[in-house]
């Protein structure tokens, strides 16, 4: 099974770690025997590209077929003709990253033209005056890390360290990690089943006391509830009452006005002289048309005193129009009817006149409104009390309508 490789951008790698890689790779050539080739400059005839400064201009430089040969024939002289397809793929997909070289960085290699053929320098130290910048990208086949860099000012490419795998590193990593896990997760696991099997126990035990507490908590709930409900109900019994009793205050004294039409018949000449009310005295039977306004004043048991004042329009003769008062005392029913009796005065505006009233009347509501506002017709009939004696020819009758306020 082939060996899988990972190409990455060196992400963790700063340009501090190059150094150091660098300077490692020196020492190490430097103890082999190697012979160190200092490069102060870039470019030139030794150069791979013309100057690259963006990734597209790198990979453009890179697709050419004379930079594609290039590089199959440094990657063979160095060893590396395994890598060849992962390194191009990187150029070509932009997978780098821009960094810069510290001058005092020894590389691996680095590749470069000599008499136009390519070639490799190794090691290489860059001694130049100052960093110069690159691009980098890395290259991992399972068995090393290969960190390459491509100089922006000639496109010359540069191995500048391979160590061991760390992509291996971090999966032999894990799988120790794992299996180290595997090994505390069946530890953790029995450890776990003993408890799960003691708090299960405690579960149990804890449910039990749980369920009475919560058996003598709705036991004690219910109770509250029925106590809450019974204060809920006197609470809206008293509102009930309260509301009742200011509406009773309220209404206690409503005004009213009525209008009437009817007729009355009287007599007006002197008295019958036997008082047997026999004798003959003309009555006069008159059109009237009038109107009373007055109070009502609630009592007891749904009786009503109401006291008013009105004042009856002869038709046929005005100055025999009259002014008159009553004291009504009324019973009223569920539905606002009313029925009533009351005394009175007749024409008290007519000293020669005047006389009392016995009064019978009674109203059924035409329309009721929610406020108590109540709309009548009424019947009224009064004895002239002046001339009892004569009642057929002394009294006075009406209807009409009469209208309740709030």
């Amino acid at each position: 099974m082939a060996t899988a490789r990972v190409i990455r951008i060196a992400t963790g790698a700063t340009v501090a770690g190059l150094v150091l890689l660098g300077l490692a790779a020196g020492a190490s050539a430097q103890a082999a025997g190697e012979r160190v080739h200092s490069v102060r400059r870039l470019g030139g005839t030794t150069r791979f590209t013309a100057p690259v400064r963006t990734v597209d201009q790198l990979a453009k430089a890179y697709a050419r077929p004379r930079t594609q040969g290039d590089v199959t024939t440094v990657l063979g002289q160095a060893g590396l003709a395994s890598l060849e397809a992962e390194v191009k793929k990187a150029i070509a997909d932009g997978a780098v990253r821009e960094v810069t070289v510290a001058p005092g960085t020894t590389m691996a290699w680095m590749a470069l033209r000599r008499r136009t053929r390519p070639a490799l320098l190794r090691p290489a130290r860059w001694d130049g005056a100052r960093p110069f910048a690159a691009f980098e990208f890395v290259i991992d086949d399972r068995k090393e890390t290969y960190t390459f860099v491509i100089p922006q000012d000639c496109g010359n490419l540069t191995l500048v360290s391979r160590e061991p795998s760390r992509e291996q590193a971090r999966l032999d990593a894990e799988a120790a990690a794992a299996r180290r896990a595997e090994e505390t997760r069946l530890a953790d696991n029995a450890r776990k089943a003993e408890e799960a099997r003691l708090a299960e126990e405690a579960r149990k035990a804890e449910e039990a006391r749980r369920a009475e507490e919560a058996r003598l908590a709705e036991v004690a709930r219910l109770a509250e509830v029925a106590r809450v409900e019974a204060e809920r109900v006197a609470e809206v019994a008293r509102q009930a009452e309260e509301a009742r009793l200011a509406e009773e205050r309220e209404l206690s004294i409503r005004p009213f006005v009525a209008a009437f039409g009817g007729k009355q018949r009287r007599q007006y000449d002197e008295n019958d002289p036997a008082n047997l009310g026999t004798a003959f005295l003309p009555g006069f039977c008159d059109p009237l048309f009038g109107g009373k306004v007055g109070i009502e004043k609630t009592l007891k048991n749904n009786w009503v005193f109401a006291p008013a004042v009105g004042f009856a329009y002869n038709t046929d003769e005005a100055s025999r129009s009259s002014l008159f008062v009553d004291a009504e005392i009324n019973k009223r029913f569920g539905n606002r009817a009313y029925i009533g009796t009351g005394l009175g005065l007749w024409d008290i505006t007519h000293s020669d006149f005047i006389t009392p009233t016995a009064l019978l009347h009674f109203g059924l509501p035409l329309w009721k409104g929610d406020d108590q506002r109540t709309l009548f017709f009424v019947a009224e009939g009064r004895a002239l009390l002046r001339r009892a004696s004569d009642i057929d020819s002394n009294y006075q009758f009406w209807g009409g309508l009469r209208y309740l306020f709030r």
